[in-house]
């Protein structure tokens, strides 16, 4: 068997020897494996040692046969003090008197002299292992402990025994139900059970329990005022050394506070959810309105701006008509000038000619001076029908934005917003267009031209 140092490292012996050889020798040895060691000469100073430091005391080793006190009568005197300190009798054959009696004092292991140092190990090696579970058990029962006392503190607890009654209950349950321990002590656990809880929830709990199973759920429990409190409980059955079954542990945790702010809170949510749908029947009735109206207007305006457009195709159409009749006239001034050009190399018709050519002139004013009036009331009309549209899309773009805001969250605003975009875009396309028929107008009617037509040659 392999020596774990660790564990031997955490031992500390008192080790009581006589012959002063073997004492040296054998504590020489052991100050290397353990981690603390304390020496005495007979059984009289091993009593001393031991009292002295108990506390740091985890096995003795120790002869039988010495003088003052022997081993087993120093041991019987360290019983009176500790009853479970392990300990270790180096002996030699001589000594079968003694063994009787430590048998009696439940000696852990005898080893013979002439003393083999490795079992010596081998034993306190395994000696060590055991009291190191042992410490790792005391420090688990303490942390169960604990665990036990903060489970106590802050859930309620009911113990049964195997035939289900209550043989514990703890002071957080009392708190809770009002019932007193001596109400209970002796009850079955169904006692607890209230009204709207279905019986076959305990008849569950009891096969399972029975079954060495365990139970966890929901339940409803009554208080000794009739009331009631909702727990989470959790239900283990407790055993003997024998695994035989001796009862029940219940724990349980008080959420009926908790259920019930969930309750209020979904009563606010149904009551939230009732008023936000009646307020969303209103608000689409209000927006079917709203969109109505909105697809109303709108159809007003694309029906004025077909109108508006109808309305300058006819002016753009006047207007081509104008420039046809300016064109024709230009000809029939450059055929007049050609005509009064040859009749001045004609002395023969000169004075039908200059009488003609004077006639031409003022039907030329004339058309000259109706050209200007058509070109001032184009120009006026034109700045009019400018105005107007200027207007026109200042409103519409008014209209649009308060479409807009209206629309709100409405899925086809985006589609007629576009529409109306289209649509002003539109007319202001045509307004540039009128803009240009204008321009081109006014330099058809330019002041050298009418120079040329009117000279004074």
């Amino acid at each position: 068997m392999s020596l774990d140092k660790d564990s031997l490292k955490r031992l500390r012996a008192l080790y009581v020897e006589d012959d002063d050889n073997i004492r040296n020798e054998l504590s020489s040895l052991l100050s290397n494996f353990f981690g603390k060691i304390l020496v005495a000469k007979d059984g009289k100073d091993g009593i001393e040692q031991y009292v002295k430091n108990s506390q740091e005391i985890d096995v003795i080793i120790s002869d039988i046969n010495m003088p003052y006190l022997t081993g087993i009568e120093m041991i019987k005197r360290i019983r009176e003090h500790n009853k479970d300190i392990p300990v270790i009798f180096t002996t030699a054959y001589s000594d079968n008197e003694y063994l009787a009696d430590a048998i009696k004092l439940k000696v852990y292991e005898y080893i013979v002299k002439p003393i083999d140092i490795r079992k010596l190990l081998t034993v306190l090696n395994e000696l060590a292992t055991i009291l190191h579970q042992n410490e790792l058990i005391a420090k688990q029962n303490e942390e169960l402990e604990k665990y036990k006392d903060v489970i106590d503190a802050n859930n309620i607890v009911i113990k049964t025994d195997a035939t289900m009654k209550i043989t514990y209950v703890n002071e957080l349950f009392c708190k809770t139900t009002s019932f007193s321990t001596d109400e209970l002590i002796g009850s079955e656990l169904n006692i607890l059970r209230h009204n709207d809880t279905d019986p076959k929830i305990y008849e569950q709990i009891y096969k399972n329990i029975l079954d060495n199973k365990e139970w966890k759920g929901r339940i409803k429990n009554r208080t000794k005022e009739n009331g009631y409190y909702i727990s989470d409980t959790y239900i283990i059955t407790t055993t003997d050394d024998n695994s035989k079954i001796t009862g029940s542990l219940c724990v349980q945790k008080d959420i009926t506070d908790e259920i019930n702010k969930k309750r209020e809170v979904q009563l606010a949510l149904m009551k939230d959810k009732g008023d936000i749908f009646i307020k969303s029947k209103a608000g689409s009735a209000e927006q079917t309105v709203i969109i109505n109206n909105l697809k109303h207007d709108i159809e007003q305006l694309r029906k004025e701006l077909n109108s508006v457009k109808s309305e300058r195709d006819k002016y753009l159409y006047k207007i081509d008509n104008l420039n046809k009749d300016n064109k024709k006239l230009r000809g029939e001034l450059n055929y007049y000038i050609s005509s009064e050009q040859k009749n001045k190399k004609e002395s023969t018709f000169a004075l039908k000619a200059n009488k003609e050519n004077a006639d031409l002139k003022i039907q030329v004013k004339k058309l000259n001076a109706k050209i200007e009036d058509t070109i001032e009331y184009y120009e006026k009309k034109c700045k009019q029908i400018e105005v107007n549209y200027q207007v026109e899309v200042e409103e519409l773009e008014q209209e649009l934005h308060d479409m807009k805001r209206k629309l709100g969250k409405i899925e086809n605003a985006e589609m007629m917003e576009q529409k109306i975009e289209y649509w002003q875009e539109k007319a202001k396309a045509e307004a540039k267009k009128s803009e240009k028929m204008e321009r081109e107008i006014m330099q058809s009617g330019d002041k050298s031209l009418m120079d040329r037509l009117f000279g004074t040659k």
